[in-house]
Formats: C-alpha cells, structure tokens, sequence
C-alpha cells in the first residue's frame, strides 16, 4: 500500500481533517480499497457518527491493491503529521499488518526529509450502513458565516434548537444566564428548502455542532438536513465525490 499527496492545499487538508477528528476519538480505522479511503466512526457518547470519504484521484499517488483496514492511535498521528512542513509531500505506506510508515519529502534546498513508523492497533469497530434518505430540510450556508453563529451561541447552553419556515431559520440557546436568538432570512442563505407549508423545531447538542464546525475550512458552504426526530446530516463536499459528512442524534424533551 502507498499513497501520495503532493498537492499544498489537499496536503493542508488532510492534516486538518485528522487534528479535529481528535474531538470525536483518539483511535480510528483508516479503510483502504482500490478506490478511496474511507473512515467511519463514532465519538465517545455515541451521538454522532462521522464519515470521509476521499477517493483515489484525490491523491497524486493511489497503490493500494486490496482492500484493507489499518488502526492508527489519533494522537501519535497527529503529532507526525503536525511535523509535516509547507514545502513538504506526504508518502504514506505500509509493507507489513502492525505498521505504518510516513515520510515528509522535498526537492527544496534545505528542507530535510524526515522519516517515521508508528505501530497500527486492532481495533474491533462494525461498519454501519446509512441508507440515504429525504429530508424536511435542506440548508446550505457559509461554513465560516455558520462557524461564527454557533461559536457565540455556545455561549448561552450547551443545547441548539432550530426552528425552520420556508421564509426563515431560528437558532436559539437559552440559560439561566442570557438568551440569544438568531434570525437568518431565506435572502441570507445559500439554500433554504422546507417542506410546503410545514414548520421543523428541533433540538441538538450544541457541542457536536461545534466540533462539526471546526472544519468549515474544508469548503466554502456546509449543508444541513433535518427533519424530526432523526439524525440531522451535516456535510461539507470538497469536490469531485469527495466529501466529509457527520450525523448527529436530536436531543428528546424531558
């Protein structure tokens, strides 16, 4: 197995994803076929699943022949990766079941080319299979835009709720201490679609948000889909199939 990337922004990218994935587990299955990488998994409290999917013409290189599944530690990954310099590629390759090599390779004067081998885990985690499914809402913002709202939300409660109209999206957090609401017109958004003469209330866990937004760095908007009573879908499409895509359970009412 070997795979390459050469190019500065998926090189920027890839290092991204993994260092805010630290919020969700320390521990993941990176999942290797002919065609992508795949990584699927949940966070601790079991509230929310997150997918990636990068697929083999993301990469400058692909050589992976079989499918496989490599157990990396997140944190010891995070701290090569982290090491990796702007002038740097990434070569990623692994010969044998318990080990993982990296290497950070440049052509420029004076860069050094640093070489590294960390130790792969068996770890036992069972693939769900989402089915796709309609929602009663799509939206698509600004990631940064959408970032921003919720990281003064957070101030508030530690619970989101959303209210959606054809014409309108509520976000409000309340405690004891304050309130704020936050009113987006359908003239602020990328896309608002809402199910005909319907209004959708929903309830979630404002720091799984919070932690989905730390990648707003991956696309220009993110998309949102809720309905009722399951899980809302938050994506970001990097292009080209590509994409990053996390699924969180609705708070119930007391």
């Amino acid at each position: 197995m070997r795979f390459e990337i050469s190019d500065n922004k998926k090189r920027d990218q890839f290092i991204y994803i993994f260092n805010y994935l630290k919020n969700f587990t320390d521990k993941l299955c990176l999942n290797l076929s002919e065609d992508k990488l795949y990584i699927q998994g949940m966070d601790n409290s079991h509230i929310c699943i997150y997918e990636l999917f990068l697929v083999n013409t993301w990469f400058d290189v692909w050589d992976v022949q079989e499918s496989k599944t490599y157990g990396v530690s997140l944190p010891i990954f995070n701290k090569i990766l982290h090491i990796c310099s702007e002038k740097q590629k990434i070569i990623i390759t692994s010969e044998t079941d318990d080990k993982l090599d990296i290497e950070f390779i440049s052509d420029e004067k004076g860069e050094f080319n640093k070489y590294f081998s960390m130790s792969l885990f068996d770890i036992d985690v069972e693939m769900m299979s989402i089915p796709d499914q309609e929602y009663d809402v799509d939206m698509e913002m600004e990631s940064k835009k959408f970032k921003s709202l919720i990281d003064e939300l957070t101030n508030f409660n530690d619970t989101l709720s959303i209210v959606c109209s054809e014409e309108e999206v509520l976000l409000e957090s309340e405690s004891e201490e304050g309130k704020m609401k936050v009113v987006i017109n359908i003239d602020d958004i990328e896309l608002l679609a809402v199910v005909e003469d319907k209004t959708i209330e929903v309830s979630f866990g404002i720091k799984y948000i919070s932690q989905m937004c730390q990648f707003y760095k991956l696309a220009a908007n993110c998309a949102i889909h809720i309905s009722e009573g399951i899980p809302l879908l938050f994506k970001y499409d990097l292009g080209d199939d590509c994409l990053m895509r996390f699924y969180l359970a609705p708070k119930i009412a007391d």
